[in-house]
């Protein structure tokens, strides 16, 4: 799953959003594995309310808050993102969603929890870096991404990134724990050059 993300709010500011939802689904399907939405047609609405401090402040949060029907069940959400800019060559921030799904009237529900943490970095104006970590409770499962770039000219980068995705649930060998399982592994170079005519 993807951290959700509303408009930019460069000055701060927030604002109040009555959303209404129409769906028609197919075929039935699954939600994080652990509970479901039959077919069917389905109209549901939700309020959201969004604050964000902006970017002037050198330590500062947005709050996305929803809560309201979802399908033929209800849902609230609750998405923060603290942000420190630590100087001008460092960030650090997080972000962290909650959403409780629940569906009465088959008995179902599920919280779905999503962490990432963040590191922006840059030296100078030519070279910079990026890192995430993220884990997923319903899939157990722990990303991570770190990208370097160095600018060697205006339209000429060079970067270096790297990507691995981790099960963290793994069963038991009989004497413990066993270490996560490697999902997927990625390491990319790559370089850009911009001609012009």
């Amino acid at each position: 799953g993807a951290l959700e993300a509303g408009p930019p709010v460069e000055g701060g500011g927030g604002w109040v959003e009555p959303k209404i939802f129409h769906e028609n689904v197919a075929s039935a399907f699954a939600i994080a594995g652990k509970t479901g939405v039959p077919a069917g047609a389905y109209t549901f609405s939700d309020l959201q309310l969004v604050y964000d401090m902006g970017t002037g402040s050198p330590l500062r949060t947005s709050v996305n808050c929803r809560a309201g029907s979802y399908f033929d069940g209800r849902r609230v959400q609750v998405i923060t993102s603290p942000t420190w800019n630590v100087s001008p060559h460092l960030e650090l921030g997080t972000d962290y969603q909650f959403t409780r799904l629940r569906f009465p009237t088959r008995d179902q529900g599920v919280d779905i929890n999503l962490v990432r943490l963040r590191v922006r970095s840059a030296i100078d104006a030519r070279a910079s870096g990026n890192a995430f970590i993220q884990y997923n409770s319903t899939t157990n499962r722990l990303d991570f991404n770190v990208r370097l770039r160095y600018a060697f000219a205006e339209g000429t980068d060079l970067w270096l990134v790297y990507n691995e995705g981790l099960d963290t649930d793994r069963a038991p060998d009989g004497i413990g724990a066993v270490a996560p399982l490697s999902l997927s592994r990625a390491l990319i170079l790559k370089y850009t050059h911009t001609f012009g005519f």
